[in-house]
């Protein structure tokens, strides 16, 4: 009978692990596939793409800004809509301090170079600085009567210092000074 009952025990535990294994091919079976889920893919792939996507955006901001000095620009005329932060308190600032001097400026800004300073890709909110050149000669400041109250001494050619936020398709202008120095 021990005979017998030896292999009855080994029959049992084989039976248990063939259960076992089909409960456990079951399960991961019927389990549901995983969902891949979205790695964050950097803003740019590069420091050097990350500056030519500021470069484009500040032409298009200062076209926007001679389009509303000459009244040419309609809707597109809006230097706002490349502004955040600082840069667009500045900007309505200055708005409002030329419509209570009852002054306008007239004339096209120049973009004569822009130059990558730094740039942090690596946060959820890319940031980069750029140098830019700008020829303001052709740029004046006008009175109600007419006259060319232009700061004398002004120089024709200024360098700014712009910080930039965002990723390609929101990247926006956050704060802009004039570089302290030479200038372009």
């Amino acid at each position: 009978m021990r005979m017998q009952r030896m292999p009855l025990c080994v029959s049992a535990v084989a039976l248990g692990a063939v259960v076992l294994t089909a409960a456990l091919g079951c399960l991961t079976a019927c389990a549901p596939t995983p969902v891949p889920t979205a790695t964050p893919t950097a803003a740019f792939a590069s420091e050097e793409e990350a500056y030519a996507a500021a470069e484009e955006v500040y032409r298009a901001y200062n076209d926007a800004v001679n389009a509303r000095s000459n009244g040419t620009g309609g809707a597109d005329a809006d230097p706002q809509q490349y502004l955040t932060g600082l840069a667009l308190e500045g900007d309505i600032d200055t708005q409002n301090l030329l419509a209570s001097g009852d002054l306008h400026v007239s004339g096209d800004a120049a973009i004569l170079k822009f130059a990558g300073e730094t740039a942090d890709l690596d946060g959820d909110t890319p940031t980069m600085t750029g140098i830019v050149c700008i020829d303001v000669s052709d740029v004046s400041l006008i009175d109600r009567s007419g006259a060319d109250v232009t700061p004398l001494g002004r120089e024709d050619k200024i360098a700014q210092r712009v910080v930039f936020l965002g990723a390609e398709d929101s990247l926006r202008i956050s704060n802009e000074s004039a570089v302290d120095g030479p200038t372009c």
